[in-house]
């Protein structure tokens, strides 16, 4: 469908969709300590930081920004199991949305840069609600690859942007490699695609509808590379043919800017 712009639209050049970054966060990304620990330590104090207090609040911060959730029905399709959950990364509190608003019980863990080591009393914190930090080491990342494993055989989730950058407002999927369903191909667990997709008046700020897609699960006629390939394609597939079929605010338009 055609997207409708506001009045007050702005416009972001960008050269690479694939690198270029509009979060504006600004934050360093420190190198993650050797002797990390991906696996939550303490389980009740992590319990009880996650269900009793970041959950409650931060799903009502998404309740004050307007978040709805459409498909519904399709989270139920795997909730007795482990998955990777992929979703178009265009807003700030996508890094809380979804564990706190739109997965209303499975445990939601979400892998992201290592930004958040940087700010201090964060750390911690980030770990008890599960947060999992990419490292550049291959020790750290054996490490994060064996808690992935436990945590989705634990019938967790695991939250991945395979966009890897914030655009803000963006209303089209953007293209994404293949590097993170090397997971769900060699642990066997099902793919879900969300899409965040932009509604609202013209002239006003638009707000984010977040759709779920349908399970996309690894083909056991498949080998492991084979269905990381085929995982890649059917999700990205599938989330722009969501995005595409959905009528959009343009907040922000992005325009290609050739070097």
């Amino acid at each position: 469908m055609m997207n409708k712009e506001c009045k007050q639209t702005r416009i972001i050049y960008y050269h690479d969709e694939l690198h270029d970054d509009f979060g504006e966060v600004g934050l360093s990304r420190p190198p993650v300590p050797a002797n990390y620990r991906y696996l939550r330590r303490f389980r009740v104090l992590s319990w009880i930081t996650y269900y009793l207090f970041a959950k409650p609040i931060m799903g009502l911060a998404c309740k004050f920004q307007g978040v709805k959730v459409v498909g519904k029905k399709n989270l139920k399709k795997v909730r007795k199991t482990g998955y990777f959950l992929y979703s178009n990364h265009v807003s700030l509190i996508d890094a809380f949305k979804f564990p706190a608003y739109v997965i209303p019980t499975q445990r939601v863990n979400i892998i992201g840069y290592s930004d958040t080591l940087s700010i201090k009393g964060v750390k911690g914190f980030a770990k008890a609600v599960g947060y999992l930090p990419i490292p550049n080491d291959l020790n750290n990342l054996r490490k994060m690859k064996d808690a992935i494993k436990t945590l989705v055989d634990k019938k967790e989730i695991i939250l991945i942007y395979p966009e890897a950058h914030i655009w803000p407002y963006y209303t089209h999927i953007r293209n994404f490699q293949s590097v993170s369903f090397s997971y769900p191909a060699e642990f066997n667990k099902p793919v879900l695609p969300a899409v965040t997709v932009w509604r609202g008046k013209l002239n006003k700020k638009p707000k984010q509808t977040v759709v779920i897609g349908e399970p996309i699960y690894p083909n056991p006629e498949l080998s492991v590379s084979e269905n990381k390939k085929y995982l890649h394609e059917q999700c990205l597939y599938q989330m722009k043919l969501i995005s595409s079929s959905y009528e959009q605010t343009e907040y922000i338009k992005y325009i290609k800017q050739d070097n």
